[in-house]
C-alpha cells in the first residue's frame, strides 16, 4: 500500500489538464477506483490507452493527490487530496493574476461582455445579501 503521510499537498501549483481531468473522475467517483473504472470514465473518451492513465495516475500519486493499493492484479486509487480546496486555492491565483486579487474586477470582466444574465445577476445579489 502506497500511502502519502509524508507528502504535504501543494494546492497552489496547478495541475495539467489531463492530470485534473483524471483526478476530477476520482472525486467525482466512490472510492476507491481501480483503473479499469478510470479508463471508462475519462481514458476512452480521450483516446488514451492504458500506460498513459497509469502514468497520470503515478504523478498524481507522486504529488500526494492520491493513494493507490494493489489487490490481486487491480490497483484502486482513493483521493487524498480536496476538490474544492484545490479549486479554491487556483480560483483564488487566477483572481489575483488576472484580476489585480479584486473579485470586482473579475465580476466587470465578465460583465463587460454582457456575460452575466439577469438571473446571474439576480443570483449575485443574494449570495452577497448572505456574506454581509
Amino acid at each position: 500500500m502506497n500511502t502519502a503521510e509524508n507528502i504535504v499537498i501543494d494546492y497552489s501549483k496547478r495541475l495539467p489538464e489531463a492530470e485534473y481531468e483524471v483526478m476530477n473522475a476520482i472525486w467525482n467517483g466512490v472510492p476507491p477506483l481501480n483503473t479499469a473504472y478510470l479508463m471508462e470514465a475519462v481514458g476512452k473518451e480521450k483516446g488514451w490507452k492504458a500506460p498513459t492513465l497509469i502514468s497520470f495516475l503515478v504523478r498524481l500519486q507522486d504529488r500526494g493527490y492520491v493513494t493507490s493499493e494493489k489487490k490481486g492484479k487491480e490497483r484502486y486509487y482513493t483521493p487524498v487530496a480536496e476538490k474544492d480546496e484545490y479549486i479554491r486555492n487556483i480560483t483564488a491565483q487566477f483572481i489575483e493574476k488576472y484580476h489585480g486579487g479584486s473579485f470586482v474586477n473579475l465580476l466587470d470582466t465578465l460583465y463587460s461582455n454582457q456575460n452575466l444574465s439577469e438571473g446571474d445577476i439576480d443570483d449575485l445579489l443574494i449570495w452577497l445579501k448572505t456574506k454581509c
